[in-house]
């Protein structure tokens, strides 16, 4: 079965190609520093959430461990300076937002994390905006600032880990890492993921030498 065997070894030659790759995906990982520590300017931060304004913090809508959430951004000023920012305080998980006033939230929040001028970023696939009930789908620092009484475009302060709250029950929560706090996309895929991959792939390869031996000697072509 010339044929039958062909196709055979190329595939396993593919199979264990591919569990190569991922024990290669998982090598460096391991051999790297944790995620948090690879974000560019990351410090730590001290805001003072600012009550002038009594509307909701704002929404923005995003996605976190492949998971939907609305980020909520409130305005404050850095710790010792007289900046205003926006700073992305909590996050709530699932599709369905949850309105919140600023003044549930504590005074001040203390973070590590990063401040940058974000450019509003918008695709053909995101949500229309909806400020008059403090919902947006594209982070435009401009429009927010505005909406929460800040006459000036300010920098944005995103935590390195956010805080991520179950739109059904707010008093449970969970701790993540921030993909909106990197200059670049992350990978959230932990090393043992890949190494999970690379056993999955050897495994299949192994299989199928099994039932390529299995066949032949089903036929009569292999005796042991």
């Amino acid at each position: 079965m010339p044929i039958l065997s062909l196709c055979s070894v190329v595939s396993l030659v593919i199979l264990v190609l591919l569990g190569n790759w991922q024990y290669a995906r998982y090598s460096e990982k391991m051999a790297a520093p944790p995620a948090q520590e690879q974000v560019d300017g990351r410090e730590r931060l001290v805001i003072e959430i600012s009550r002038d304004n009594p509307n909701n913090a704002q929404q923005v809508y995003g996605f976190a461990d492949s998971e939907p959430i609305w980020r909520r951004y409130v305005p404050g000023r850095v710790q010792g300076s007289d900046e205003i920012v926006l700073a992305m305080v909590e996050a709530t998980g699932g599709a369905q937002s949850v309105p919140i006033a600023i003044s549930n939230f504590p005074e001040t929040v203390t973070f590590e994390g990063t401040l940058s001028l974000k450019s509003p970023g918008n695709s053909s696939f995101s949500g229309r905006d909806e400020p008059e009930r403090d919902l947006w789908y594209t982070l435009d620092p401009t429009k927010l600032s505005a909406r929460l009484g800040v006459s000036e475009t300010p920098r944005v302060a995103e935590p390195v880990i956010m805080t991520v709250r179950n739109a059904n029950d707010l008093s449970q929560a969970r701790q993540t890492l921030n993909p909106y706090a990197f200059s670049k996309p992350v990978d959230p895929l932990p090393p043992e993921r890949h190494f999970g991959y690379a056993l999955t792939w050897w495994g299949m390869a192994l299989g199928l030498i099994g039932v390529y031996l299995a066949l032949h000697r089903a036929q009569g072509r292999l005796k042991f």
